[in-house]
């Protein structure tokens, strides 16, 4: 099982993942985002400032995701990882990404902007992957993803 290309096919036939994050309060928030990847398995989203995942992630960068592939077969990843804000140099990189994936849409304007409250780019470096998957792996369905 080349588990590379399994995860490439995973990021790249989905559009949809669901965020968690934690507030000050210590309470859990889960949210839904469209997302992109790039060549190392960033994942990228855009979002106002002011939302409340948003808001969390300043507080505290420590964040969950599902990826769900395929609800009848039981496929998902789940990844836990480091959060940001991505600096305004790297965004039209980013944005071209999202582009190509999701379609063409004016957001670099309100992201150029760079109102405090306003859209950005934020990106989750993963700290660990995993597969749950009874398809490729039916014995032992979580499989962690090494990274680096």
């Amino acid at each position: 099982m080349n588990t590379d290309q399994l995860l490439k096919t995973y990021f790249e036939d989905n559009k949809l993942m669901q965020l968690a994050t934690v507030g000050n309060d210590g309470k859990p928030w889960l949210c839904n985002v469209y997302y992109v990847t790039d060549e190392n398995n960033n994942i990228y989203w855009t979002s106002a400032r002011s939302r409340q995942h948003s808001k969390e992630i300043h507080g505290n960068s420590a964040v969950a995701v599902t990826i769900v592939h395929d609800d009848v077969y039981k496929q998902a990843l789940q990844i836990t990882g480091e959060a940001s804000e991505v600096p305004l140099e790297d965004a039209e990189r980013v944005d071209a990404l999202y582009g190509a994936k999701l379609g063409t849409k004016d957001r670099m304007t309100e992201i150029k902007a760079n109102l405090p409250g306003g859209r950005c780019y934020w990106v989750v470096k993963p700290g660990q992957i995993f597969f749950w998957d009874e398809v490729n792996f039916p014995d032992e369905p979580k499989q962690e993803y090494p990274i680096g």
